[in-house]
């Protein structure tokens, strides 16, 4: 029986593992490229967001190397990725696709899980679905924190292209690991390879915060790789969100993720009391953390018509005027351009290593006249 699920990140290590470890024979959707994108667009509502169009272009791709059974998680709240599941099933369903779709609600994941399973007539033990659930977690966790420290880092690299090259190789090797062993050996080898690739540091780099939509921040295929171009460019950048977290915080609960996402409620609450769907009270209370941090600047990425983040974009500028941080907004959707990306990007770049040497001139000139 053959299932596939969206393509976000690198998640798709610990999903894919979970899912042929239950049984399954599983299709990975491909990477995702022009054609997943036109694939999906075509068969879209025309204002629907640009990750519905993505996940609907991973599916048909997926069905076309004989993908059975989809499965997708369910959602809450104003957000409307509690209703792509239903949409996109009747899209399918027009286009006469023989595919069916397993929703996987938040609540009580594991049992979801065991339940879709039984489902379609698999029969898997409990305790062994636990401990290969935390098996493929640590899988992703691990890619999630090699990717952390390499957007932090890749400014620093010898050879421009080595951390991204690494990084991929990592990704490689952490889906074929079958055992905690060999997970651990990976972590170390990979930890000492990446301090290999990198340069002292001579300077402090400038900080830049990443937020936004979650989609669209974990798969840089769609965002057209923002977070590698300022590294490239020079920053050190730290992305706010990662599949890892969102796992831990919503479906397999951790009481660290759950305490760093209560104490970015409460940075948030002066400017967003309440949530607003999606991660927009997230873009809001990590860009306070960021200025509280001393970060140069912050850049929000979402998709075309997502109503969370379009309330956190009117909100920013209140908090970017407040901390005195700058903020750049990018809206992407599916006729969004490379070079249009790499010219504002480097303009705001441009501008932070501007005010980064206004700011040193002032702090010379303010000890000299003491």
């Amino acid at each position: 029986m053959k299932v596939t699920f969206p393509h976000m990140g690198v998640s798709w290590v610990g999903i894919r593992h979970l899912l042929s470890e239950i049984g399954f024979d599983v299709v990975v959707p491909p990477t995702v490229t022009k054609r997943t994108l036109e694939l999906g667009t075509k068969h879209s509502p025309e204002f629907i967001c640009l990750p519905f169009k993505v996940n609907l272009g991973n599916y048909l791709e997926a069905i076309e190397d004989g993908a059975e059974i989809i499965f997708m998680v369910g959602g809450i709240g104003p957000c409307r990725l509690g209703y792509y599941a239903e949409v996109q099933r009747e899209i399918m369903h027009d286009l006469k696709l023989p595919v069916e779709v397993v929703v996987l609600e938040r609540d009580n994941f594991i049992a979801e899980i065991s339940r879709a399973v039984k489902s379609v007539g698999i029969a898997f033990p409990w305790n062994r679905l636990v401990s290969l659930a935390r098996f493929c977690l640590a899988k992703v966790i691990f890619l999630d924190e090699l990717e952390a420290k390499v957007l932090k880092d890749r400014y620093r690299e010898r050879v421009k292209g080595s951390c991204t090259q690494l990084f991929e190789q990592a990704v490689k090797d952490v889906d074929a690991a079958k055992d905690w062993r060999r997970l651990r050996e990976l972590k170390h080898r990979y930890s000492r390879e990446l301090a290999d690739l990198l340069l002292e540091k001579s300077e402090e780099p400038l900080k830049v915060g990443l937020v936004g939509e979650i989609y669209m921040l974990i798969e840089s295929t769609v965002n057209l790789q923002i977070a590698e171009k300022l590294g490239e460019m020079g920053a050190s950048v730290e992305r706010n969100m990662y599949s890892s977290n969102w796992v831990r915080e919503h479906l397999i609960p951790d009481w660290r993720m759950i305490r760093h996402a209560r104490h970015i409620e409460r940075l948030a609450k002066p400017y967003l009391p309440h949530r607003v769907g999606g991660h927009g009270l997230e873009t809001i209370g990590f860009t306070v953390e960021y200025a509280k941090h001393n970060f140069d600047g912050v850049v929000q990425v979402l998709p075309l018509t997502c109503m969370p983040e379009i309330i956190a974009e009117s909100i920013l500028p209140t908090v970017s005027r407040d901390y005195n941080l700058p903020a750049m907004t990018m809206t992407l959707d599916e006729h969004s351009g490379e070079a249009g990306l790499v010219t504002r990007v480097e303009a705001f770049v441009d501008m932070l290593r501007e005010r980064r040497r206004a700011k040193e001139v002032h702090n010379v000139a303010s000890r000299a006249g003491n």
